[in-house]
């Protein structure tokens, strides 16, 4: 066995002011504790690193999404289409006016949600037109000749 083996190694602590290696890292408390812990900047919710959302941009993006499954509920898509539409319509104004006041991501949310308010409109509208639309005809349909409407509602279990 060689000499260095055979003698155990004597802890000693060590000059940093000797070693020319060492010389620019800084020095903490003990050798094996990392270094201070450093805050990470503000992140505020859904927006990025210090920048707000736009105020209505969550609830434009839910609403116009919303109105395109409602459209089939006589109305209701309408309603929400163009609350969303709206609201969508005032916040890429804000958006406009000061980019840098306010997050990309919010911004993006708000013109999906005036898209989405868009459709759900439209649809609402077309949906809306095609039952007065019925109405009309079948009501034309029953002026005309009450008697074949009836035979129609009562083959359909309607009378």
């Amino acid at each position: 066995m060689s000499e260095e083996q055979e003698t155990p190694q004597q802890n000693e602590p060590i000059d940093l002011s000797k070693r020319e290696d060492l010389a620019n890292e800084p020095v903490y408390n003990n050798p094996g504790t990392p270094p201070p812990f450093q805050p990470a900047p503000p992140f505020q919710q859904f927006g990025g690193f210090g920048q707000p959302n736009l105020p209505n941009a969550t609830i434009a993006l839910i609403l116009g999404i919303l109105s395109i499954p409602a459209c089939c509920c006589y109305g209701l898509g309408l309603i929400f289409g163009i609350i969303a539409w709206v609201l969508a319509g005032s916040d890429i104004k804000k958006y406009n006016l000061n980019p840098n006041a306010y997050s990309i991501s919010s911004y993006k949310n708000t013109k999906a949600g005036k898209v989405c308010g868009i459709i759900g409109t439209i649809l609402s509208l077309l949906y809306i037109i095609c039952l007065i639309a019925m109405i009309v005809i079948f009501g034309w349909a029953a002026l005309k000749d009450p008697e074949t409407m009836k035979e129609l509602l009562r083959e359909k279990g309607l009378q």
